[in-house]
């Protein structure tokens, strides 16, 4: 199957994209891989909300910003009917057990139509990781 991986680095510079072919074990080709830059005016958005939890009105504004530019990104990758998503990390406090990802997958996997896999961090913590 053809596999997409997207996520927003913490330099907050924009979105990357790569498509890998697997059969849920190994890799077996790379293919296609995208950027998206975030603009300054996305990119202040995102600065505004580092270091919040979620119901804060500027993570809520952060994460429109990640899902729209992730559903930017992903509009012209063919064949993919997998999606990793990441997020953009607006808050990680492993020690506390809670992480905050700005993204919301089942949001992505709407205006996509395609499978979401998201909230790694939160995932890894449950089960005794730091995320």
């Amino acid at each position: 199957m053809h596999v997409a991986g997207a996520m927003s680095g913490t330099s907050l510079d924009g979105v990357d994209l790569a498509v890998l072919e697997t059969d849920g074990r190994s890799i077996d080709g790379v293919g296609e891989t995208r950027y998206r830059p975030y603009t300054d005016a996305e990119r202040a958005i995102l600065k505004a909300a580092l270091g919040t939890w979620p119901g804060d009105t500027h993570a809520t504004a952060a994460a429109r910003v990640v899902e729209a530019a992730h559903a930017e990104v992903l509009e012209e990758v063919e064949d993919v009917t997998l999606l990793g998503f990441h997020g953009q990390t607006l808050a990680h406090d492993p020690d506390g057990g809670r992480t905050h990802q700005a993204g919301d997958g089942a949001a992505l996997a709407q205006v996509t139509g395609r499978t979401v896999v998201w909230d790694f961090r939160s995932s890894d913590m449950e089960m005794g990781g730091q995320g």
